[in-house]
């Protein structure tokens, strides 16, 4: 999953054959089902919790409680198991309240960092760290604002856990804020937007662990506008942002930014993209993105959107089946094996704190692999009944195939022209000889009849090809070899091209071969090669009168007069 939206596009352009069919925006039908998980210790009603998935386990911070407020406890649950519990915390410190704030794990997978939130008082910039080994947490840098010490709010809570802090940070901190989108890359931790309690944001920052430096970034590209409370999701390239809000309206637009050169990207919402949301979830599954849930402006949201990076559509899923969950935002959300696993968040009335998972995979069915199977039967003698001498080589094939597939052979094979031995290497009957066509192309002839396409065709092949098909009466391939051919016209092989596909019923081609002559007419090889057309004389008087009619009575007439001159007048030419 790690390859850019552009490379997840990329076209397949070493097959000749037919053009593959468009891809069909419709919804994806997976009809799976939700699961409601019932477990042990499940953590009190909340939304807005921050969350994590480490080691198979899901990390739960804080949150908003409802009437408990905002909350600083912290949970895990085990998916082995089926157990949540609160986590241990050896440190003597540890972050205040808060909801509406991301956590984000290092690059080795044992460090979990929180930065910022809200605490129900003041918009909060502080930057924690979580040891999973130690069971520690330490404060990097203290929020810029102190929290008031009031003690009827949140935020003296908060106040009370605040520890020491390691030596001052370096550069411009990010002002405090909520509803941020935030990862770790390479050392790095990134930060982009959110809400300052007057402002929406669209600022980037970047805080190096090893320097303890940070530095606000301008990057390329066509970046988002400012917003809170998007949905987002990492693989290793790439940040994924989609939707949130700006103060005025919700947000359905969806940013990839590059992780390695900081350039955004906006990628067209092609297909059935979700409509406009914030407070909703976003997670990597495969080469897959799922939007789930969210807050619409007026309505908590239960419907789910998935993003297929390999066709660049959105499609809607059917997640209405089995114990499906209430509409909901600020929910947890992430993916572990093959299930989305949701909990919490606020459905409108009540802050929740129920557990679902939802299958993301289907059952698995291999790949298509009729046109590989009939590939494998090409020339192969084991399974064979009908066998061809081309060029003093035996070349085996099925009877039923071919006469499926070619009026010509169902009338050699299954009419009065029955030559061919009925078992490889019987003496009764001989092959049949094919004297009008050379091993090489019948044997792309056979590739067409047995797999529909025909692969690696050159120029030179592809003409053989063209006299083969009609020779077969197979119209399709002959359709695929004008298209072949017609890629590699020029002045050098226009003249020769255009008596192949005259004396092969090629119309289609011989149009554009004539075309091509006659837009090249000045052209010294052009001219040259028209010399050749003395054996077919009727093509040398259709260009004639073709030059004669495209170019006006004039310049027509004078250019008709000096082919004329040069070939003769009349038919045949001497």
């Amino acid at each position: 999953m790690a390859d850019d939206a552009a490379a997840r596009m990329e076209n397949n352009n070493n097959l000749i054959g037919p053009i593959p069919p468009q891809i069909s925006p419709q919804p994806s039908r997976q009809c799976l089902t939700w699961n409601r998980i019932e477990s042990s210790g499940v953590p009190p009603p909340r939304s807005g919790a921050a969350s994590i998935v480490v080691k198979g386990k899901l990390y739960v911070f804080g949150g908003y409680g409802g009437g408990t407020g905002r909350l600083d406890d912290f949970y895990s649950y085990d998916f082995d198991s089926n157990e949540w519990q609160g986590v241990q915390v050896l440190s003597e410190y540890r972050p205040g309240c808060r909801e509406n704030n991301g956590v984000v794990i290092s690059d080795s997978s044992s460090e979990i960092y929180l930065f910022g939130g809200y605490n129900g008082n003041s918009w909060l910039n502080d930057l924690w760290k979580f040891d999973i080994e130690t069971k520690c947490w330490t404060c990097i840098q203290e929020s810029s604002d102190p929290f008031p010490a009031d003690d009827d709010t949140d935020a003296a809570v908060g106040d009370v856990m605040m520890g020491p802090v390691q030596p001052p940070v370096k550069g411009k901190i990010p002002c405090r804020r909520f509803g941020y989108v935030s990862v770790v890359h390479r050392g790095k931790f990134i930060l982009f937007g959110g809400f300052d309690g007057s402002r929406w944001l669209s600022d980037m920052h970047i805080f190096v662990f090893e320097t303890r430096t940070w530095t606000e970034v301008q990057p390329k590209g066509n970046a988002p506008s400012a917003r809170s409370c998007p949905a987002w999701a990492k693989d290793d390239t790439h940040l994924w942002i989609h939707g949130g809000y700006d103060g005025v309206d919700r947000k359905a637009d969806f940013f990839a930014f590059d992780l390695t050169t900081y350039t955004w990207t906006e990628i067209p919402c092609l297909g059935r993209p979700p409509p406009p949301r914030y407070f909703h979830s976003c997670c990597l599954y495969g080469n897959k993105l799922y939007v789930y849930g969210g807050y619409s402006g007026s309505e908590r949201l239960g419907d789910m959107y998935c993003f297929d990076y390999d066709t660049n559509h959105w499609s809607q899923v059917d997640c209405n089946h089995g114990e499906v969950p209430s509409g909901r935002s600020s929910l947890v959300a992430q993916v572990h094996n093959n299930y989305l696993y949701i909990f919490g968040g606020y459905n409108g009335s009540n802050v929740l704190n129920d557990f679902y998972k939802f299958r993301l995979k289907t059952i698995g069915v291999p790949p298509p692999a009729l046109v590989a199977d009939f590939r494998r039967l090409m020339n192969d003698s084991t399974l064979a009944d009908v066998c061809f001498l081309v060029e003093n080589q035996e070349v085996y094939a099925h009877r039923a195939i071919l006469a499926i597939r070619s009026e010509y052979f169902r009338v050699m094979l299954c009419g009065g022209m029955r030559e061919s031995s009925t078992i490889p290497g019987a003496t009764s009957r001989q092959p049949i000889e094919l004297p009008d066509v050379s091993h090489a192309v019948f044997l792309k002839v056979l590739e067409f009849l047995y797999t529909d396409t025909c692969e690696g065709v050159s120029l030179e092949t592809g003409i053989h090809l063209l006299v083969a098909s009609e020779l077969f009466m197979l119209d399709r391939l002959k359709a695929l070899c004008e298209e072949i051919i017609r890629r590699d016209i020029n002045v050098e092989n226009v003249v020769g091209i255009l008596v192949a596909s005259y004396r092969h019923n090629a119309e289609a081609l011989k149009d554009i071969a004539l075309e091509f002559i006659l837009r090249h007419l000045t052209d010294p090889i052009v001219m040259a090669g028209l010399s050749d057309l003395r054996v077919e004389p009727d093509l040398l008087l259709e260009i004639i009168r073709r030059s004669t009619q495209n170019n006006g009575p004039n310049n027509g007439h004078q250019e008709g007069a000096s082919l004329v001159a040069r070939f003769g007048s009349s038919s045949p030419l001497r």
